[in-house]
């Protein structure tokens, strides 16, 4: 835990202090306690001190999260001293983040003894127009001042419910959302892939979130699958898959795609001649699965 920062002003109304007068905040980095996110937003640290002037204490700090990336929760807030002088500083937590089981995005805030504390982000996430994940961060309850936090990553596909968003920069920060497939089929030309997934938020309510993913995809020398996926700055990055190879029609090749785990993916995609640059691979690979089917209608997995 650490304070980034901090500026004063001149009040103009009187604010709530945000700490205790009598010097509880300046011993907070010291003292040892659990970390809550509340529903109305307000960031809590309960006190477990064995000095029973402080045990049990609960500090309160009003304010919203600032800014986030794969290894920080930086939360800003307002103090005001015994002369009434507001003070904006920003408190930064370390961690990691991933997804609750509501899909709900949850940071988990590393403590000296080696345990986690959860703070879960109540409100729905987004996808921006580079297929990055946002979350729309609002002050306080009652207060409709929002801040948009952006997490840099890259989006996978780990199993036939789940896809995961991987933060950049961090091996330990990932969000895993169970999903479902908005379709079992789809031609390689649609350039797409499209997951339904549900996440759970405030007062018991839930939401459908869409993640619409917009790429190229392409067979592969090796015989996998890839579909490359454009993110911001340029950046290009591919999600990988293996497949079993069948062909009905002259002109195309469909492929059952599997994960890296060999599980089924419950999707297939279809590749027509006029998509793939490569025409020999396109004939070998439908040659192969032409010989396979006539050797006993046996797909061949590659």
């Amino acid at each position: 835990m650490s304070v980034l920062g901090s500026r004063s002003r001149p009040p103009h109304r009187r604010l709530p202090p945000a700490v205790s007068p009598d010097g509880l905040w300046r011993r907070m980095s010291s003292l040892e306690g659990r970390w809550k996110l509340t529903k109305g937003r307000e960031l809590t640290y309960t006190l477990r001190e064995t000095d029973e002037r402080f045990a049990s204490r609960t500090v309160s700090l009003r304010g919203a999260i600032t800014r986030a990336d794969a290894h920080t929760l930086v939360f800003g807030f307002r103090q005001v001293d015994r002369t009434r002088l507001r003070t904006a500083q920003e408190l930064s937590l370390s961690g990691r983040w991933q997804a609750d089981a509501r899909n709900r995005l949850t940071f988990l805030v590393e403590r000296a003894d080696g345990v986690e504390d959860r703070l879960t982000l109540s409100g729905g996430w987004e996808i921006g127009p580079h297929h990055e994940l946002r979350y729309r961060a609002q002050r306080g309850a009652g207060d409709r001042a929002e801040r948009l936090l952006r997490f840099d990553g890259a989006w996978d596909v780990t199993g036939a419910d789940r896809i995961v968003y991987r933060l950049a920069g961090s091996t330990r920060s990932a969000f895993e959302f169970r999903a479902a497939l908005q379709s079992p089929s789809l031609f390689a030309r649609e350039g797409r892939l499209v997951y339904q997934v549900g996440m759970g938020l405030e007062r018991g309510t839930s939401r459908r979130q869409r993640v619409t993913l917009f790429g190229a995809w392409k067979l592969n020398r090796d015989r996998s699958v890839s579909f490359e996926v454009p993110y911001a700055d340029g950046r290009v990055q591919a999600i990988r898959f293996e497949g079993t190879f069948s062909s009905a029609r002259r002109d195309r090749v469909a492929v059952a795609l599997i994960t890296r785990r060999h599980e089924p993916l419950g999707l297939t995609v279809t590749f027509t001649r006029d998509v793939l640059p490569d025409a020999k691979l396109f004939l070998r690979l439908r040659q192969d699965a032409e010989e396979q089917a006539v050797m006993g209608g046996v797909q061949v997995r590659f």
